[in-house]
Order: C-alpha cells, then sequence, then structure tokens
C-alpha cells in the first residue's frame, strides 16, 4: 500500500514536471513566442474598434460643447473664447483619425495630451464667460441702484 502511494506521488511529480517544461521553455524565449501567438487579424480588429469608438467620443464632446456654447449664447453670455477654443478642439479631428488609422502610438500620445489641454482650456473659458457675464449684470444693478439713489446693495440686486 505504501509503494502504490509512493509510486503514484512519483508519477504525479513527473507528469507535472513534463507539463511545466514547455511552458518554462516558452518563458525562456521571450516575448517573441508571446507575439507570433497573438492573431493579427485580432489586433486589426480590436484598432478598427477602438478607432471607431474614440472618434464617436471626440464627435459627441464636440456636440456637448456646442450644446454648452448654445445655451450660453441663449442666456447672452459672451461665447467668443470657448468658440474658439473648440474650434481648435474641432480642427484636431482629422489628426486623430489619421494616428488612429495608422495606429500611431505616438501621434495618439501628442493628440491626447494637446486635446486635454484644449478641453480644460474650454471648460475654463466657459467658467470665466459665465463670471464675467454675472459680474456685468451685478455692476449695472448697482450702477442702476445708484441712479436710483438706493445704497444698500441687496435693494440694488432686486431691481
Amino acid at each position: 500500500m505504501s509503494r502504490t502511494i509512493i509510486a503514484t506521488a512519483i508519477l504525479g511529480l513527473v507528469i507535472v514536471a513534463a507539463l511545466a517544461l514547455p511552458a518554462s521553455a516558452a518563458q525562456a524565449n521571450g516575448n517573441a513566442a508571446g507575439k507570433a501567438a497573438i492573431d493579427p487579424q485580432l489586433k486589426a480588429d480590436l484598432w478598427d474598434n477602438h478607432h471607431q469608438y474614440r472618434l464617436e467620443h471626440f464627435d459627441l464632446n464636440v456636440q456637448r460643447a456646442t450644446s454648452v456654447i448654445g445655451i450660453l449664447d441663449k442666456y447672452g453670455i459672451d461665447t467668443a473664447k470657448p468658440e474658439a477654443t473648440l474650434a481648435t478642439i474641432s480642427g484636431e479631428r482629422e489628426a486623430l483619425d489619421t494616428a488612429l488609422a495608422s495606429q500611431d502610438r505616438e501621434a495618439l500620445k501628442t493628440i491626447n495630451q494637446e486635446l486635454l489641454s484644449l478641453w480644460k482650456q474650454f471648460a475654463q473659458e466657459v467658467k470665466e464667460s459665465i463670471k464675467d457675464h454675472y459680474r456685468g449684470v451685478k455692476a449695472e444693478a448697482t450702477a442702476t441702484a445708484t441712479d436710483a439713489g438706493l445704497t444698500d446693495d441687496s435693494q440694488a440686486l432686486s431691481l
């Protein structure tokens, strides 16, 4: 009985070693074997999917920004600066499309950094436009109140 257990244990070790040997040999060959195993069509399909998604995401962001500008216009807020920045952002679409189509990772990295900076600039300009608008409204209300002889700011804002 003990011989059977020992023989089974040794046989199990031999099987495990036989299974592990090809895996360790593949690791010793480096990534060359791993890269060769990737199906080129799979890679192409994934890039195509990323390309499509990235452009759709870009277009959606531009559409949302255009809507924000429309809303600000509706309330009489000056949107010249955000509109100019949005035009610059929109102009980057072709470069983004080209970089995605050519699978140029360095160009994508550069374009993404530029777009991130431009979107931050757009958001800041929208905030500044809103603040400037309401500073003007407050100044106008204060001037009107002063002309009417009111001195309390709370009364001036209620006009």
